[in-house]
């Protein structure tokens, strides 16, 4: 795409790359489902862990169909044996999150159990090879998600809305549920509620990010068992909730 450029003495044009945003609407067994502003690369992930999210599957070989239809900008999957849903279709933009309640009432699932144990700096490591993997993107308008082990990561993708990249991580753990074991999520986004609850759906015990956590997202982290750990940046860190699985003290 074409943009003007002024570098502070002068202007110029040139070829510049744009983070892609687009309408992509889910239709569920023939129904219409969602209509989601997102970027159109692995859309299955997203399909999955977004059904995930909701509570329409539980696995990845739930949905049985999967039809991508970009010049009409629809997905069409078929999940066997799932009954009709009474909820009208929602638009998403990319900024939001998917409303789901749950994070409102966070103590209407156990809290995980801390099995989990961190260095920091395998976090460190961790999310330095997030932020290489997504250094190819030069839109600069991308966010990202990954799931990582030991401080190497194991699997990342991106978007345009940061619910919708934790998704698409989500859908491609679906498809290999050995990801998840002792993992940790990696994410270049704030740390708000939705996001924490969407952890500990998965059942992960722990997300660690560059931004800042909300003060509800806090709140959802100290209820469920996830560990919430934020500002990671350059040799420092925040440790918000269940501090325990850091094996060593950031203070000592």
């Amino acid at each position: 795409m074409l943009r003007y450029h002024f570098d502070g003495a002068s202007w110029h044009t040139e070829d510049a790359e744009v983070v892609s945003e687009t309408p992509v609407t889910l239709f569920v067994n023939g129904a219409e489902y969602v209509t989601a502003a997102i970027t159109a690369i692995d859309l299955h992930d997203w399909v999955l862990g977004f059904l995930a999210g909701d509570g329409v599957i539980a696995s990845g070989d739930a949905v049985t169909v999967f039809r991508w239809m970009p010049q009409e900008g629809q997905i069409w999957v078929r999940v066997p044996g799932l009954q009709p849903r009474l909820a009208t279709s929602r638009y998403l933009g990319s900024c939001c999150g998917q409303s789901r309640p749950g994070f409102f009432n966070p103590t209407s699932v156990p809290a995980l159990a801390a099995n989990l144990t961190l260095q920091v700096d395998e976090l460190k490591a961790a999310f330095d090879a997030l932020s290489r993997w997504s250094s190819h993107q030069h839109s600069g308008g991308l966010h990202v998600a990954g799931l990582a082990r030991r401080g190497q990561l194991l699997v990342a993708r991106a978007d345009v809305g940061r619910h919708n990249a934790l998704d698409k991580v989500y859908g491609a753990a679906l498809t290999k549920p050995d990801l998840l074991h002792d993992a940790y999520v990696v994410f270049s986004g704030r740390l708000s509620a939705e996001i924490v609850w969407k952890v500990r759906t998965m059942g992960v015990e722990a997300i660690v990010s560059n931004a800042a956590p909300t003060s509800l997202g806090i709140e959802v982290g100290r209820t469920t068992g996830v560990t919430t750990v934020g500002f990671l940046r350059g040799h420092e860190l925040s440790v918000f909730t269940h501090p325990e699985r850091l094996l060593l003290d950031p203070l000592a």
